[in-house]
């Protein structure tokens, strides 16, 4: 049954609501405490852009090499990997470890997107055992002493 709710935005939306008559006066009082699609998409849209402005000016300072992969992988890759290091360099010492120079180094888009759920530790990690030392630009490189073990 399709519905008219004035939602708490003040913007008035259809929505078609199923189940028993309890179930869809239930949901249509929820659904008058929440806002409109439109509005929530907006505030969503904003909270991004400013999420990503606050990171890429955490880590402006980084001089950070440009991602290899498609487009899509580089434009959704670029926003993971500066939320990721400006997280690392919020947290006490994480900026002067050979790991986080690791985590620089690293240009794969593909990476960033398959390691952006890990937490800060097992990301530093990971970037530091899957970093090849040939391919690190000399500005980033890490130590030898860090591959003598493999």
């Amino acid at each position: 049954m399709e519905q008219r709710i004035t939602h708490a935005c003040g913007h008035e939306q259809a929505h078609y609501l199923t189940g028993f008559a309890s179930q869809q006066d239930h949901k249509a009082r929820w659904l008058t405490t929440t806002k409109c699609r439109s509005c929530f998409i907006t505030e969503k849209k904003t909270a991004l852009a400013d999420a990503a402005s606050r990171d890429g000016a955490a880590i402006a300072h980084l001089d950070l090499p440009p991602l290899t992969g498609s487009e899509r992988q580089v434009a959704w890759a670029t926003t993971v990997r500066a939320s990721r290091l400006a997280a690392l360099v919020a947290e006490p010492d994480a900026g002067n470890t050979d790991a986080f120079h690791a985590c620089r180094a690293i240009t794969d888009a593909k990476w960033w997107i398959d390691h952006r759920d890990l937490a800060n530790t097992d990301l530093l990690a990971k970037a530091e055992n899957s970093i090849c030392p040939a391919n690190i630009p000399a500005e980033l490189a890490i130590p030898a002493r860090l591959h003598q073990a493999t």
